[in-house]
């Protein structure tokens, strides 16, 4: 007796009954807990459940420090590509470091699997689409500079194409990309200090990613790229590492005709602004919030947002920039973490420090993926 997998049942009623049929791939995302920055078991498991899909992106929170010294960020996207890697050669990692407070250490998977919908099953809604890239290596003398960011920009569209989507209707841009070391340095980079270098590299970045999306004008005679200039995008997700030479583009936006999952996005004023995610919760993503906490965990597949520093918010002092013994990253990084977690009853939450050019000074833009 033979067996017929579902797909050829499908198949046959289609024929049958005259119906158009077609092979469509849709966005996948799975989110893993990590037991230390090596550990990529569960991310194993999760891609052999789903049948090996095409991971086009994993991005991770690792438990290091997130400065420069934080050797967990390469560790960890060794080991995912000694798992991965062979059967997904062009696969974008980007490990983000720092767990500060409740944050727990995670993996999110990107990925792409074939599905089978009837013409007639297919929503006119979009669904999210995924795009990645990556620029050239860059100089240590291009850290920072005008170069740093039109190759992000150019990479950056290459992504958009590549997910089918216009820059203008990008959700999120997430950029890694790389820092100065004590051996790079040279007396023409743009700063000696390896830490102020994650800032100017996260805000040429940054620059770049609001030039594709035409956020900011390329063509301002008064454009400058360090981190406290005065355009930016709204959709940059810009952090710096160690761990590589160039720069890691991954896109997201509502694209695709079929799926699973959508994106919404917004932005929050400052480390305080809960209230913009809970609007973004309940008028994009119709879920509901409850005594101040999402009621349906569940739904969400993956939150994402970056934390600025700032020396007062709201009209009070703070100690991030006077506490000599934590990085002010690490202070907005917990701050922020802390207060998404309550919402939404999860501590498996991407937060990244240092928001240089990305949203409004003081705040940053965010990021749900939700079913």
């Amino acid at each position: 007796m033979n067996i017929l997998s579902s797909r050829c049942i499908l198949r046959l009623a289609v024929k049958r009954h005259g119906l158009r049929f077609s092979m469509r791939s849709i966005a996948i995302v799975g989110r893993c807990i990590m037991n230390d920055p090596g550990d990529v078991e569960p991310l194993k498991k999760w891609w052999i459940d789903h049948g090996k899909p095409k991971i086009h992106a994993v991005l991770g929170k690792t438990e290091g420090n997130g400065c420069v010294n934080d050797f967990s960020r390469g560790y960890a996207t060794l080991a995912i590509k000694g798992v991965i890697g062979a059967e997904n050669p062009h696969v974008s990692v980007v490990i983000s470091g720092g767990t500060e407070g409740v944050l727990s250490p995670h993996y999110i998977i990107l990925a792409e699997k074939e599905d089978t919908p009837l013409a007639s099953s297919v929503s006119q809604d979009k669904f999210l689409s995924i795009g990645v890239s990556r620029t050239r290596p860059f100089a240590p003398e291009e850290i920072g500079t005008v170069v740093q960011a039109q190759e992000t920009a150019r990479a950056v569209q290459f992504a958009s194409k590549a997910a089918g989507l216009a820059p203008h209707e990008l959700k999120f841009a997430q950029v890694k990309c790389p820092l100065l070391t004590s051996e790079r340095l040279s007396s023409n980079c743009i700063t000696q200090d390896t830490y102020e270098s994650m800032a100017f590299s996260r805000s040429a970045s940054a620059v770049g990613v609001g030039m594709a999306t035409g956020e900011i004008d390329q063509d301002d005679k008064d454009l400058n790229y360090g981190p406290h200039g005065g355009c930016a995008s709204i959709i940059a997700s810009t952090s710096a590492g160690v761990e590589l030479l160039h720069s890691e583009i991954v896109v997201l936006g509502n694209g695709a005709t079929s799926g699973q999952f959508r994106a919404a996005n917004g932005v929050m004023k400052d480390s305080l602004d809960l209230p913009s995610i809970v609007r973004c919760l309940t008028e994009k993503c119709k879920l509901p919030v409850i005594d101040g906490q999402l009621a349906q965990p569940q739904r969400i597949a993956a939150f994402l947002c970056k934390a600025d520093t700032a020396a007062q918010i709201r009209g009070y002092r703070t100690t991030q920039y006077t506490d000599s013994d934590i990085n002010a990253t690490r202070h907005s990084r917990a701050a922020v973490g802390g207060l998404v977690s309550g919402l939404f009853a999860d501590t498996r939450l991407f937060v990244s420090g240092g928001a240089e050019r990305q949203g409004p000074d003081g705040g940053g833009p965010f990021l749900i993926l939700y079913s």
